[in-house]
């Protein structure tokens, strides 16, 4: 089954958050969250901003997480919290970033150490979908 609504977690809005969107949305797929969207001033949402009720009923209607960790590990916790939800609501987690041993055990969760390998792995599936061959989830 092709998953293809996700929503977008990370620590903060960065440039890789923004081209893992864009990334995403050029390969057809949808993009469920919206606290990353709006103006320049958006730049400095913090994760204190976007964490909240809203956040929650968001993910609820997507298919897939994808957790950009970033540089620093301040916010793993969050962040893993956020991918138990997910979990738990039945949704497929991309994790990027530093492994997390407690999520290693779960099968709907794949694990990227940088955004640029989980973009070169959606552009890839793109491809070799648009060519005709089945290659099943994009994430």
């Amino acid at each position: 089954m092709r998953r293809n609504h996700f929503y977008l977690e990370a620590p903060e809005l960065t440039q890789e958050l923004l081209t893992i969107k864009w990334t995403l949305k050029s390969a057809g797929f949808s993009i469920g969250s919206t606290w990353h969207e709006g103006q320049v001033s958006a730049l400095a949402l913090t994760s204190k901003d976007h964490w909240n009720a809203w956040t929650v009923q968001q993910i609820q209607s997507c298919d897939s997480l994808v957790v950009i960790c970033g540089k620093n590990d301040r916010a793993a916790a969050e962040l893993a919290m956020m991918a138990g939800l997910a979990l738990a609501r039945g949704l497929k987690v991309i994790w990027i970033g530093s492994p997390v041993r407690s999520l290693k055990a779960f099968g709907a969760v794949c694990q990227f150490n940088t955004a640029e390998e989980y973009r070169k792995q959606v552009l890839q599936k793109m491809y070799f979908s648009s060519a005709g061959t089945e290659v099943g989830m994009a994430a």
